[in-house]
């Protein structure tokens, strides 16, 4: 019985160091495991936080963009429908044309300085005096010899 004894201490003492091993490495394994699953969570959960944030961030610049273009065409919308108002229209002829309104009377405005300085000249004597350049080779040309004149030499 002291033998029988004796192997059940030293196969159980065995036994019991198989098993610590055992558990030791098994609960090592699953420490490394944990550990891996814990690393790889932490770079999805980067991943997506930055995801997440480029998205968000895409979604404010097309916001932004979105509301610059609604204000340029709120702003196109009001000028295509005051271009075919009659003031408007009014505004570009005068401005254009030198038209006036009935029972309109136009003044020009002009200050002595200007007036002084276009005293001397007249205007009938400086287009005759461009026209009789002797150093314009176009001076005796026809309209389309004066054409095929710049198209050959150019301007």
């Amino acid at each position: 019985m002291v033998s029988s004894n004796r192997f059940l201490r030293v196969f159980s003492g065995s036994i019991i160091l198989i098993l610590q091993f055992i558990m030791y490495s098994r609960f090592h394994y699953i420490l490394i495991t944990l550990i891996i699953v814990s690393i790889y969570l932490i770079y999805l959960i980067g991943y997506y936080t930055l995801q997440q944030f480029q998205t968000s961030s895409f979604m404010e610049s097309m916001q932004a963009a979105n509301s610059r273009t609604l204000s340029r065409n709120r702003e196109k919308e009001f000028l295509a429908v005051y271009i075919h108002t009659p003031a408007y229209q009014s505004q570009v002829a005068k401005a254009t044309q030198n038209r006036k309104l009935p029972g309109e009377d136009v003044i020009n405005i002009i200050r002595s300085d200007v007036i002084e300085w276009n005293r001397d000249i007249n205007s009938a004597t400086v287009i005759k005096e461009a026209r009789n350049r002797e150093d314009d080779p176009m001076r005796n040309m026809t309209n389309p010899q004066k054409w095929w004149y710049l198209l050959r030499t150019g301007i």
